[in-house]
């Protein structure tokens, strides 16, 4: 970590409000025309960032508790004026959730030009205003995230962006805790606009208060938490209700032009960026009379229409007063279609509507294959990294954001590929290190995916197999990057998460009845995961031998032994069975009749079996499995794997095996329709979840090795 030192800035918040749900303030400053402008910059827990009413950035890049990445800003170009106006509009959730630290809310900025501060929080020419236009009492967006967005706002709304002497009320600020300030160490995102071409569907809705109300849980609570959002009573406004509300009528499902679209009163449409894209929705917009508009997104349609998935609420609402506007959302969303319903008595007229892209800043070189179908594929793989890669890897870039590890390990790949660096793997890996310890995991695991602060209701706040992962993967780091002080730093907490995992080895030197999320995929494997998990203690043996080739080889000792116990217990009737009971008795019983496909892929990944060890095996599982056996039936008493990670393993396993044909053959057999559905590659097999998942671009690396 290279500590960063501020040359004047402190942090401020409003007195007294730094631990506030929902909290939002609007910093402001002046600054010159002049070279080598820099506003450098920390926050908790997002900012953004309008230089003259544009927009120029978004951040910081997230880090582990009390450590905060201090980003800088290049606004030379953005200097137009003889006095221009840097606004910096911070949002604290301060609320337990799956991306974010519940940290409380400061701002720590200066602008430096030509090496002098000329504006400097808790120093002078900064001050705040409260953001006011943004309602603060609302419901939560998923119980993954924080707090959905809605806005009352006038035509003047944006006013002190612009305009020095618009009304700016300033709120008594006062210099926080002191806190501990890193370099970024990450490439600032891509923030390119992309607009909807074309409209799919119009209709008209009425506005009628439902009768019963869908009370899904995150309307309050994002889930069953210990740290619960505002209560349903006592929020200015509930995304789900008023979209509940819009009881509504396709009138028209031809294609036309998205630009200068008429909505009439009680009308809707349906806008198509063509392929999915993540970033903030901007919207150019004119409103007749005052209007309530309802913004809705998602990845696909539902029956037709965008509606609510996965216990999301992909919404934005605007109450405007009559006027033009160019609006633009806080938060980064997924998306390809967006409805937008006018609410109101008059004419509303879309100009247009798109999305500032947020996104792995990288033009990656095309792939030249013969075969269109793998080009599609490698195009959605590229696109699924540089979406989910900004400051970490996330799992998605819509439901969560979050940082799980396991998804990491994949999406590693892909960087190295990419930029034959591992930039953002090393923030990610560090992230785990630099926290002193979570409030609600155990001291000596690792968190599932970080940085996070996990309600202590959740029964997954860990999955112990995720924290074996976080060591197999540091050490295919060190092979990429040769970064041996980053696995030094490790050494410490990877020794303790040994320690941890011997607390539950039984007489046979297996892992037994581990606690918390024993998780192995998304299929039925991941119903045999007790008492003792064979794909678990396959994982377990293979972190083993990376902490032995990483500090000390007798580790590699001990997993040879679990590997062999594995073989003696698991394998028989020519398959490696999920897992074994512990009956009243005391004895132990391999679970004859659990068998997954996936648990065969653990095997062979693991090292626990080789093609040398289990040749038949491996025929069956190259032969027999993969995307063609939903047609040819074989092998029925086998669960199939899932996208997450069971086909992903085996795509791997083929790759090493040098099996080039079967290899490409698989890919397109699994990911074609999603490459030309959304452009992106999927968390599962159908879209009944996230449909832009990171671990999925690793497709990228074996289309890339094979398919030119």
């Amino acid at each position: 970590m290279k500590e960063y030192k501020f040359l004047s800035a402190m942090p401020v918040w409003e007195e007294g409000k730094e631990k506030e749900k929902n909290y939002n303030l609007i910093f402001r400053a002046f600054a010159p025309k002049g070279e080598n402008t820099v506003v450098c910059l920390s926050a908790s827990n997002l900012y953004q960032m309008f230089v003259n009413g544009i927009m120029v950035a978004q951040g910081p890049a997230r880090c582990g508790h009390g450590v905060y990445r201090t980003d800088e800003i290049n606004i030379t170009e953005y200097l137009t004026k003889d006095k221009n106006i840097v606004c910096i509009y911070v949002n604290c959730g301060y609320i337990k959730n799956f991306y974010q630290i519940k940290q409380p809310a400061f701002l720590c900025a200066e602008i430096v030009q030509n090496g002098k501060v000329i504006s400097a929080t808790g120093v002078g020419g900064f001050e705040a205003k409260y953001h006011s236009e943004r309602l603060r009492y609302v419901s939560r967006y998923s119980p993954m995230r924080t707090f959905s967005e809605v806005y009352r706002l006038d035509k003047d709304y944006r006013s002190f962006e612009y305009d020095e002497n618009c009304n700016f009320l300033p709120v008594k600020l006062c210099t926080t805790e002191s806190k501990k300030f890193i370099h970024r160490d990450v490439p600032y995102p891509c923030y390119d606009e992309y607009f909807a071409p074309y409209t799919t569907a119009k209709g008209t809705f009425i506005y009628e208060e439902a009768e019963e109300y869908n009370m899904r849980e995150w309307v309050e609570y994002g889930g069953n938490s210990d740290d619960p959002g505002f209560a349903r009573k006592d929020c200015e406004c509930v995304i789900l209700d008023e979209v509940d509300n819009c009881k509504c009528t396709l009138k028209d499902s031809s294609t036309e032009k998205a630009t200068d679209v008429e909505l009439k009163s009680m009308e809707w449409s349906i806008f198509d960026m063509q392929k999915e894209k993540t970033g903030f929705i901007m919207l150019d917009i004119t409103c007749e009379e005052d209007a309530e508009i309802i913004l809705t997104f998602d990845e696909l349609l539902t029956d037709g229409d965008v509606k609510f998935r996965l216990n999301i609420t992909n919404g934005v609402i605007w109450y405007l007063k009559k006027g033009t506007y160019s609006l633009i959302s806080n938060e980064p969303s997924s998306m390809r279609y967006i409805k937008i319903s006018n609410n109101s008595k008059g004419t509303t007229t879309i100009h247009k509507t798109g999305i500032k892209e947020y996104a792995f800043n990288i033009t990656a070189p095309s792939l030249n294959s013969s075969n269109p179908k793998l080009n599609a594929i490698y195009n959605a793989s590229i696109e699924t990294f540089r979406q989910n890669t900004v400051d970490i890897y996330m799992d998605c870039p819509s439901r969560e954001r979050a940082g799980y590890l396991c998804d990491s390990y994949f999406t590693a790949k892909t960087e190295f590929m990419l930029t034959q660096k591992s930039t953002v793997e090393k923030n990610h890996l560090e992230n785990h290190l630099i926290s002193e310890g979570f409030e609600d995991v155990p001291d000596d695991m690792f968190a599932m995916c970080y940085p996070s602060d996990f309600p202590k209701k959740e029964i997954y706040q860990f999955i112990p197999n995720w924290a074996m992962w976080y060591v197999i993967e540091l050490e295919e780091y060190l092979e990429r990057t040769g970064d041996r002080e980053l696995v030094d730093m490790a050494k410490e907490k990877i020794y303790k998460l040994y320690r941890y995992f011997e607390k539950f080895k039984n007489s046979d030197g297996l892992l037994e009845k581990l606690e918390k999320w024993v998780f192995i995929e998304w299929s039925k494997a991941a119903d045999f995961v007790q008492d003792v998990s064979y794909p678990t203690n396959m994982l377990y043996a293979r972190m083993l031998r990376s902490i032995g080739k990483l500090y000390d080889s007798k580790f590699i000792t001990e997993a040879e032994s679990v590997e062999n116990t594995i073989r003696s217990q698991s394998y028989f009737d020519g398959f490696f069975h999920d897992h074994a009971i512990r009956n009243e008795d005391g004895s132990l019983t391999v679970v004859k009749e659990d068998i997954s496909e996936t648990c065969q892929y653990y095997a062979f990944f693991t090292g626990t079996a080789t093609r040398e060890l289990y040749p038949e095996l491996w025929s069956i599982m190259l032969n027999d499995f993969g995307p063609q056996r939903e047609e040819t039936k074989k092998w029925e008493h086998i669960h199939t794997s899932a996208a997450f990670i069971g086909n992903c393993l085996r795509l791997y396993l083929l790759d090493i095996y040098g099996e080039k044909e079967t290899l490409l053959s698989n890919i397109e057999g699994y990911y074609y329709d999603m490459a030309t559905a959304t452009n992106t590659l999927w968390e599962e097999m159908t879209p009944t979840a996230s449909c832009n998942h990171g671990f999925a671009s690793v497709i990228s690396v074996w289309l890339k090795k094979y398919a030119e």
